[in-house]
């Protein structure tokens, strides 16, 4: 009987409260610097980029009692824990043959003249910003473990919707995971040809008395990133000088119901983008990030239930606001 896997970093958060009206879930890396969830990413991020969207009087308040808090975990010795300890477990996946990989698998859905030199750009300033999220967290040992790995095809992906780039990660998923599971997880789902059939159908990873093989492994087979006109006008929008800018990514989740017979549309709310409904909490099947949380989120994402904690839905003017550190 397979047991979904949860390791005891998972079932454990390490959380400290500051004492304001605002409260703020903490953490401490093994280099005490203080980790805020930022209340718009919802996802890690430093007290330093963090507060510089400080801006009202009761922000700076909270501010300083981060700082407070910042000088006081420094006296408290180094931690043991790793930031990014969900990722190092990953890489020893009990479900997984040796040598596995991580990194989110990237959806290519723009192409042409016009968006060439932008798609080169936004790739240079993903490889930047991984490289200095582990350097900072001295974690660079990960490295020669992450793979990108793109997803392209201008016949089929150009202008596509995030029901397409779900659809062609999916069939990706299908022929890069089976070789990569254990025998015995193999035989557990009935073997190399129903595993397959498995990741290429339309069936919920959550159904009742069901367990499907995408739901048992790390994120790089569950998410994916969308790249997109907006992801890439990002770029366009965002400052000058490489080292400032944050692009936005769209992350996807395959966690999500079956899609119609007939062709989906996405509907675009007054506020929002994507979805039905103006309900704040209608889960579209994918949300915005910024690129310098790519790290945070890929490793927070290893924990179950992390989608629907962490999910927030996405708004239309993400990316006017979030291009720049």
């Amino acid at each position: 009987m397979l047991i979904q896997y949860l390791s005891l970093q998972q079932r454990t958060r390490p959380f400290l409260r500051i004492s304001h009206s605002n409260l703020f879930p903490l953490s401490c890396n093994r280099n005490r610097h203080l980790i805020v969830l930022d209340p718009k990413a919802r996802f890690y991020t430093s007290p330093v980029r963090y507060q510089r969207t400080m801006s009202s009087d009761k922000n700076l308040e909270t501010a300083e009692v981060l700082r407070q808090l910042q000088d006081e975990t420094a006296l408290q010795g180094p931690r043991h824990l790793k930031q990014y300890r969900r990722i190092e477990d990953s890489l020893a996946h009990p479900y997984l043959l040796p040598d596995t990989k991580w990194g989110f698998v990237i959806v290519r859905a723009v192409y042409g003249p016009s968006s060439d030199a932008l798609w080169a750009q936004w790739l240079q300033i993903f490889r930047t910003r991984v490289l200095e999220n582990l350097r900072l967290e001295d974690q660079l040992e990960l490295l020669p473990h992450h793979e990108i790995t793109i997803i392209e095809d201008e016949a089929t992906l150009a202008g596509a919707d995030s029901y397409a780039a779900r659809r062609a990660f999916r069939a990706w998923v299908a022929t890069d995971l089976p070789p990569r599971l254990r025998n015995e997880c193999l035989e557990e789902f009935g073997g190399l040809p129903q595993v397959r059939a498995k990741l290429l159908s339309n069936d919920e990873y959550n159904a009742p008395n069901t367990i499907h093989p995408a739901g048992v492994v790390p994120p790089r087979w569950q998410y994916c990133i969308f790249v997109d006109q907006d992801c890439l006008r990002s770029v366009e929008k965002g400052p000058e000088d490489p080292d400032m800018q944050d692009p936005a990514l769209k992350i996807l989740t395959t966690h999500w119901g079956p899609e119609e017979e007939a062709e989906p549309t996405e509907e675009f709310t007054t506020d929002w983008d994507g979805g039905e409904t103006d309900d704040d909490a209608e889960d579209v099947g994918w949300m915005y990030v910024d690129m310098t949380d790519y790290v945070a989120v890929y490793d927070r994402l290893n924990d179950i239930f992390a989608w629907e904690e962490y999910y927030e839905r996405p708004y239309k003017s993400y990316v006017d606001h979030t291009n720049q550190l």
